[in-house]
């Protein structure tokens, strides 16, 4: 199965905190991989649950998967991390996991229900044992846990932890590392968060910025449907130069490939490159008007028009409006 783009972040990640904590990670596998082909006769990976429950008997440390999951830094996770960092609020963050961060955790889903007082994150299991799942649990909560404490730096106040497993014995490392109510042995894995948690400002918050990640997340997110579309590829480098967006000739240079070639395989595929150029700066431009409060000169300046008046004219061009009305139409 092909790994999502920010799973590979993820495993990387996962790899570094291993090292921190004197787990050799390429033993660690090879030992959860024998200890799996030798139970199903079978020469398969491991899976993340073995790879966990493995790192827990080579380490002796019950709460392995807690201290990893809560030493992951975001920035760990490149545009998905920095999307996150520069969010304007919880509720944008967590917006951007459950459209994003999903890919993170393997052999798990989330589920959001929301309610008048607050919101309820569920997370879903469909493999592993009880005690398999107990520590991919406990290494995503101490994950979004941890993360969740570096953004806002203020208690988490309001939120409440169920687990659908007995209070283990290593219990005081939840206390330890959890500032908030936690219930065994309910029927669900799940975390209540608050109105007023979600409402909480990101201490590193930027509209600007969080347009630019949010949108390399979406090209990302996009293009693993066509891995090997030539005009995906473009749109991924294009998204990532904004500021100081590649030329034609610049792209074809970095495929490695004849600008005439690059050419006749967007052709090929109904396409073009000022097509795929103008599609990037017309989605930049209609979020930096939605989401920010940038004026249309500094819009213009990010997107390398060297007039306003060049942008404007554009913009009306592609949404049949000019930039000041759409922004008005758009607010709330």
């Amino acid at each position: 199965m092909t790994r999502q783009p920010f799973q590979e972040l993820a495993v990387k990640a996962f790899r570094a905190r291993l090292e921190t904590f004197g787990i050799d990670p390429l033993e660690l596998i090879e030992t959860a991989t024998l200890n799996r082909n030798s139970i199903n006769h079978r020469q398969e990976p491991p899976s993340v649950h073995e790879v966990l429950e493995t790192a827990v008997t080579m380490s002796g440390d019950p709460a392995i998967a807690m201290r990893i999951g809560e030493d992951i830094d975001l920035a760990a996770y490149g545009t998905y991390g920095f999307a996150i960092m520069s969010s304007a609020d919880m509720g944008a963050a967590l917006d951007l996991f459950l459209r994003y961060g999903q890919s993170l955790i393997f052999s798990s889903s989330w589920h959001r229900s929301d309610y008048e007082d607050g919101l309820i994150l569920r997370m879903e299991q469909n493999s592993g044992t009880q005690y398999q799942q107990m520590l991919l649990t406990e290494l995503s909560f101490s994950h979004l846990h941890g993360n969740s404490q570096l953004l806002i730096a203020k208690p988490a106040e309001g939120v409440r932890v169920h687990l659908n497993y007995p209070r283990p014995k290593h219990f005081e490392v939840y206390e330890e590392n959890w500032a908030h109510s936690i219930e065994f042995d309910q029927e669900h894995s799940q975390i209540f968060l608050p109105n007023h948690w979600l409402r909480q400002r990101v201490r590193t918050g930027d509209p600007t910025t969080n347009v630019l990640f949010s949108q390399q997340c979406e090209e990302l997110v996009s293009g693993m449907t066509e891995v090997d579309e030539t005009a995906a590829i473009v749109r991924r480098l294009l998204i990532h130069s904004v500021g100081n967006f590649l030329s034609i000739s610049e792209v074809a240079e970095q495929l490695h490939v004849t600008e005439r070639t690059l050419r006749r395989r967007l052709a090929a595929e109904g396409t073009d490159f000022r097509t795929i150029f103008d599609d990037i700066k017309n989605t930049l431009a209609r979020n930096y008007l939605r989401k920010t409060s940038l004026s249309v000169v500094e819009i213009a300046d990010l997107l390398n028009y060297a007039e306003a008046t060049n942008f404007h004219r554009a913009f009306q061009r592609w949404n049949s409006t000019t930039p000041a009305d759409y922004r008005q139409q758009a607010s709330p």
